[in-house]
């Protein structure tokens, strides 16, 4: 949960929610803190983290976590609906290896290949 801080969300141990150092024999059990979303590899190569959308430009993010993957693209809204976490896929945001946000709440993505920043604008 946000806020609450000194959590175990598996560090070294999990990838997601599997074993990954080492690779059998672990357990998650206990303090581990597991996500509450997470895609395969085939899907794409690292998760670049954002922010949860706090802005008042595009009310229909209000809440929704957003990230990408640095290799796929993919811009990426995670928010829970009726008790589930759903993944939305917004749009395209190539190569980007950091997020911000202003002091407005708007969010904004850092794109290394081509060395931009962009803000993130509700779709025309």
């Amino acid at each position: 949960p946000a806020g609450q801080g000194n959590k175990n969300y598996g560090w070294r141990l999990m990838e997601g929610t599997h074993c990954f150092n080492p690779g059998t024999d672990c357990d998650p059990n206990g303090d581990t803190v597991l996500p509450v979303a997470e895609y395969s590899h085939s899907l794409g190569c690292s998760i670049t983290g954002g922010y949860v959308y706090r802005g008042a430009a595009i009310p229909a993010l209000a809440g929704a976590y957003l990230y990408t993957d640095y290799c796929r693209g993919d811009l990426i809204a995670l928010r829970q609906q009726g008790g589930r976490w759903q993944a939305e896929t917004l749009g395209r945001a190539e190569s980007v290896s950091s997020f911000g946000e202003d002091e407005a709440g708007e969010i904004y993505v850092a794109g290394d290949s081509a060395g931009t920043i962009s803000r993130i604008v509700a779709a025309r």
